[in-house]
């Protein structure tokens, strides 16, 4: 009995543990491809949704994707509505709607 309740003991914390606690290694955050930026963008464009947009250096804006420039350029609109960006495809790490 005592083998027993240590046994589910030992599992209880192991999954606590795995799903509750900070572990950096799992965590992991993917750039996204530039053909699937595009399509992103673009349907972002389409539909006028509100768009999450993160940079290589960590920081990120909320706002609107309101025209295509050219191939690789889109303008982007903040979601105060302040602040008009120049969108280059090389300078977008992730694109989250």
């Amino acid at each position: 009995m005592t083998n027993l309740l240590q046994t589910a003991s030992s599992e209880c914390k192991r999954l606590y543990n795995y799903l509750f606690v900070y572990d950096p290694q799992r965590l992991a955050t993917y750039s996204q491809s530039k053909q699937r930026l595009v399509a992103n963008l673009t349907k972002a464009l389409l539909t006028q949704v509100p768009v999450l947009l993160t940079y290589p250096d960590g920081s990120s804006e909320i706002g609107r994707i309101s025209k295509r420039v050219s191939a690789g350029r889109f303008l982007f609109l903040t979601h105060d509505q302040q602040l008009l960006r120049l969108l280059d495809l090389e300078d977008v790490f992730r694109l989250d709607f």
